[in-house]
This record gives C-alpha cells, sequence and structure tokens, in this order.
C-alpha cells in the first residue's frame, strides 16, 4: 500500500475531527466539542507550534499525525512531540505505522529538532513495540500535565 502525506488545510476540518473522533473512540478516550473543537479550528488555520499531515492509502484518507514544536533545555534546545498519530483500523498492519514513523523522522530533521517524544498508554503492546523499533525509549521521566484554561 502506498501512504503520502499532506499538509492539513482549512478545507481539511470535518475531516480532521472525524479522524479525531475515531482515534478517541480507538483508544477510549472522550471528544469533548468545547475543548477539542478549538483546538481544531487552531490547527486548521496553521498554529505556528504545531504541524500536522493527513494520511492517505492510495488516495483514501488513512489517518493522520500532529507534530508539536517545542524547546527543552533538557534536550539540548528546540525538540518535537508526537502529540497524535492514528491509522484507521482497516490500514494498520499493513506498513502505515512505520510509514508515519518514517514521516515523522525526516520531518523532525528538516525541522531541526534535536529530540522527537511520543507518549504510549502502557497497556498498548503493539503501539510500544513499533516504536521501541523506531528507537524511542523510556526516559525514566513521568508525564505529569496540569489544566490552565
Amino acid at each position: 500500500m502506498n501512504f503520502l502525506f499532506r499538509s492539513l488545510t482549512p478545507a481539511d476540518r470535518p475531516l480532521i475531527e472525524e479522524l479525531v473522533r475515531g482515534y478517541y473512540a480507538f483508544d477510549g478516550l472522550t471528544y469533548n466539542p468545547s475543548l477539542h473543537g478549538p483546538a481544531l479550528d487552531q490547527l486548521v488555520t496553521g498554529d505556528p507550534a504545531a504541524k500536522v499531515w493527513i494520511v492517505e492509502a492510495d488516495g483514501t484518507p488513512a489517518g493522520y499525525l500532529i507534530l508539536t514544536i517545542g524547546f527543552s533545555m533538557y534536550y539540548g534546545g528546540k525538540d518535537g512531540f508526537i502529540d497524535e498519530l492514528f491509522l484507521k483500523e482497516e490500514f494498520r498492519g499493513s506498513g502505515g505505522g512505520a510509514a508515519i514513523m518514517r514521516f515523522a523522522d525526516a520531518q523532525a530533521k528538516e525541522l531541526g529538532l534535536a529530540y522527537l517524544h511520543l507518549e504510549v498508554t502502557e497497556t498498548n503492546d503493539r503501539a510500544r513495540q513499533i516504536y521501541e523499533r523506531r528507537g524511542f525509549a523510556p526516559t525514566g521521566h513521568m508525564l505529569m500535565s496540569k489544566r490552565t484554561a
């Protein structure tokens, strides 16, 4: 299967919401329109701290990748975080996950990122194995979060 990546456009707003809802349903997360809707609006208008691509398989929307850009003194400067990565079920097992990871690696290099981070649930063994094969490893640090808005 041939996977291609194209940048998100404002016309993709309904598509990206559909894909995000699909990912959240798959991962047991709750899609909250009042929280996630405005975030999607920011993405489709081109927030400079985030890059978003629609993943297409032979011309069909198959998933998406959101890469956020930040800075970390500890990690040597500019870094990136794979915020969300999703591939529809019918495209899993066909090399799509590996293609997305290769693409993310290439984008990280192109953007001059010193490190690329991601988050995975401890129980998602399949995804963890894919990420580990791509060179990701636990850092010994625990992600902690606080809502500020």
